[in-house]
């Protein structure tokens, strides 16, 4: 009996919403982990297909079936699922996903040898029409996690585990949906450290009925917001403008060319973003730094009519850019401007 009450290593939390079509090979997956010592709450959010009996035909111990009366919604159901979490660390799945048979092992290795981390991630396989896709790589340490969530979402949320007494009273917020994750990644990350593990360990399906297909309008607008959020946190305006220019500094958005009055526009916002974090001291001053101009630089690659008077700009605000790019690039530069004279 006593072992009965032991509380598990990890809660493992996987809402279901008519998730009858790949639901086994969720479930499957989870039990067939390495790690073997967790609890898995299976939260039924009121389906109304065959979950249901999937989910009871399972006898294994570590099985808790929750359902929800009503429909609750994604959101409120996570929130119910970290309410009743016993586990020491919190670990998401998704229904339709399938983790890697080390993920576990992998992660608690992670959390129990570096007590400073309260958030950890893996890379993770899209798997379309059964198809393996190109493997989505994240950054891996805090500092990285933290200054790139100002242009995205630095971490894959079917593949996280948590510390909960890290999450302690904090919660997803109902006003993100379908960016609910990246929102709570916000706020954890002036909390504790982040850390992505540098290999896949979940695949990741794609197909019509992913929220992020589904919601992709709700998802594209919250995720701007969440942007603006930083922005403010750091002292700074939350314009639509500034919301633009995070997303060409931090996302991996392609930039097929620029203006040469905007790129005047994006140095002085990157000034700004660093000035305030002088104060704010909230990012790595050289990290922020060097990112930041490793991506003015490509930018400035992509930048049209090039003219001296931009140089000028550059070398009395961003010098160091122009340092960054070489001599010879420079000089290739300037004469392809004095030659258009």
């Amino acid at each position: 009996m006593a072992e009965d009450l032991k509380a598990p290593k990890i809660t493992v939390i996987m809402p279901v919403y008519n998730g009858e079509k790949y639901l086994k090979e969720a479930i499957n997956s989870i039990l067939n982990q390495t790690y073997t010592d967790f609890e898995l709450l299976l939260i039924n959010d009121a389906s109304t297909d065959d979950t249901e009996r999937i989910i009871n035909s399972y006898k294994d111990h570590r099985i808790i079936y929750i359902k929800n009366e009503i429909n609750l919604g994604l959101i409120k159901t996570l929130n119910k699922g970290l309410d009743l979490a016993r586990g020491e660390f919190i670990a998401r799945m998704d229904a339709d996903d399938i983790a890697l048979p080390a993920r576990f092992e992998k992660q608690v290795s992670v959390l129990q040898n570096n007590p400073e981390i309260g958030v950890c991630g893996t890379w993770f396989t899209p798997l379309i029409d059964g198809l393996k896709k190109k493997t989505i790589q994240h950054p891996q340490d805090s500092e990285s996690i933290k200054i790139h969530l100002l242009g995205y979402c630095t971490m894959g949320h079917p593949t996280i585990m948590l510390r909960k007494k890290v999450i302690s009273n904090l919660r997803y917020d109902n006003d993100y949906q379908a960016a609910e994750d990246y929102e709570l990644w916000t706020r954890l990350s002036r909390i504790t450290k982040l850390y992505n593990i540098q290999e896949s360990l979940l695949q990741y399906r794609f197909h019509d009925t992913n929220i992020s297909v589904l919601e992709n309008s709700i998802q594209s607008e919250n995720t701007r917001k969440i942007i603006g959020n930083q922005l403010k946190y750091l002292g700074l305006d939350d314009s639509s403008s500034n919301i633009r220019f995070c997303e060409i500094l931090f996302s991996s958005l392609y930039i097929n060319h620029f203006d040469e009055e905007e790129f005047r526009k994006l140095v002085i916002f990157v000034n700004d973003l660093e000035s305030n974090n002088k104060q704010k001291k909230f990012y790595n001053e050289d990290k922020f730094t060097k990112i930041l101009t490793e991506r003015l630089l490509k930018v400035l690659n992509k930048t049209e009519k090039k003219n001296l008077s931009l140089l000028s700009f550059i070398f009395r605000n961003r010098k160091e850019i122009l340092i960054k790019r070489g001599i010879l690039s420079n000089i290739k530069m300037l004469a392809k401007i004095i030659l258009k004279k």
